[in-house]
């Protein structure tokens, strides 16, 4: 058992008239023993297993073996994934150089989109942090790139051996058997490649969101990209795969490793307040959300029907299709209405949960996962027998609500976006209207 030596912290009690606050307790050698011990299971597994890595320690990152982590690559990868150079193929001119792959997944909405359903190409506006991006006027609106699933975060997606909703964009892990169901179309159409989760999805996205053609970017010209591309890919032209593996790279090292919970694991035994500590007990007790989401990101590369909403609401555009989850391209049937187990961190920076965003906050899903009560009418033993009610108390659930909101978020995911890019253009949208909400003008 570690031994916690930090002091319980004593409050000046401050009167007022007859009034006396609590003493604030910053720290319980109580509630951390009893945390540490249910982590670990009583010694069958350790508080690392649960440490993410800091971006810069690549040994501990997982990566895949054909594109090895370097400081050179994740700088490039860092840039393309910020700079709307790369939006290159839109359906319409005025749309060109207007979008990045940081427009769906930004750092201030917890690398996911600011809105429940996100908008690349032929988007316009921003806001704070997304939420006012609509559908540009000029633009015909079946011809918006809105994809018809909530945008899921990359923070912490090196331990997602697959990506997507799905699962289906990654050649190996839990799609090694399903090389029968590939298909040049759809969300496999690039696994033939034989890259992990992340190369594959960064690959795939260069095409399905219209920003194909890399090699007709500022990329290829633009002093500042030659010099770093001559470091990463020597000899080698500016292509689509290129950009993806280095896009992939850098994705591999945004990790919520500053969240209070990741502090509280690596020792800093106040990091966490008394209630985080109570909700985390929670968690990985009665819960047993840890059954699902664990290891560092707090996700598996596991796919469940829990009977969620599929995307719909007055903020959602061109009325997206049924979806069928994992079923998307296991065509056996008994795959239908699963989806991945995404992680947990920064939930509450674009508070849109489930596959189709369709909850609007974290206590909102605690409450779905506590009646147990599937909102869709799925066929008969499709919904996985785990989803069942749970008997928590009110407390358990505040405190539960109070560890995924504010233990389980990072501070400063700021660090991973650059000041500028190569391009000029603004930061993570570069159209008129974004340009004047985002101050580039």
């Amino acid at each position: 058992m570690r031994i916690f030596k930090s002091l319980i912290g004593v409050a000046i009690v401050l009167i007022a008239g007859c009034d006396a606050s609590p003493p604030a307790i910053t720290d319980d050698p109580e509630l951390n023993e009893r945390l540490e011990s249910l982590i670990t299971l009583e010694g069958q597994r350790r508080l690392d297993n649960f440490v993410l890595p800091e971006s810069d320690d690549f040994a501990r990152i997982p990566q895949d073996p054909r594109n090895p982590l370097t400081s050179e690559k994740i700088r490039l990868g860092q840039l393309l994934f910020h700079d709307p150079t790369l939006s290159q193929s839109p359906l319409y001119e005025s749309s060109r150089g207007t979008y990045s792959c940081a427009t769906c997944h930004h750092a201030k909405a917890g690398f996911q989109a600011g809105r429940q359903q996100s908008i690349g190409d032929g988007g316009s506006g921003w806001g704070e942090r997304g939420e006012a991006r609509r559908p540009d006027p000029r633009y015909p609106l079946l011809d918006v790139d809105t994809p018809p699933l909530r945008s899921p975060s990359v923070l912490n997606t090196a331990y997602q051996r697959v990506m997507q909703w799905s699962g289906g964009a990654g050649a190996n892990g839990p799609n090694d058997e399903t090389t029968g169901f590939w298909s040049d179309r759809g969300v496999t159409r690039v696994n033939h490649l034989g890259y992990d989760g992340l190369e594959t999805q960064a690959i795939l996205a260069m095409n399905s969101h219209r920003m194909d053609n890399a090699s007709t970017s500022v990329v290829a010209t633009n002093s500042e990209y030659q010099a770093l591309w001559n470091q990463v890919f020597p000899g080698e032209p500016v292509s689509d795969e290129k950009v993806g593996l280095a896009i992939g790279a850098y994705e591999r090292t945004i990790m919520a490793s500053q969240a209070p919970f990741q502090r509280w694991l690596k020792g800093e035994t106040n990091a966490m307040t008394s209630q985080e500590k109570r909700g985390a007990l929670v968690f990985f007790g009665p819960s047993a959300c840890s059954d699902c989401h664990t290891g560092p990101a707090l996700s598996s590369m596991a796919f469940y029907a829990l009977g969620m909403k599929d995307m719909a609401g007055p903020d959602v555009f061109n009325s997206p299709p049924e979806q069928l989850g994992r079923g998307e391209f296991l065509t056996t049937g008994t795959s239908d209405y699963k989806f991945k187990v995404p992680q947990l961190y920064n939930m509450i920076d674009s508070p849109f949960l489930g596959h189709g965003g369709t909850f609007k906050s974290i206590r909102e899903v605690v409450d779905y996962y506590h009646r147990g009560i599937p909102e869709q009418n799925l066929p008969p033993g499709t919904v996985t027998d785990q989803f069942k009610p749970l008997v928590l108390t009110p407390d358990d659930l505040s405190d539960l609500t109070v560890f995924l909101t504010t233990a389980l978020r990072d501070p400063d995911l700021g660090r991973y976006v650059p000041s500028s890019v190569p391009s000029g253009g603004c930061i993570p949208a570069n159209d008129a209207q974004a340009r004047i909400d985002l101050g580039c003008n």
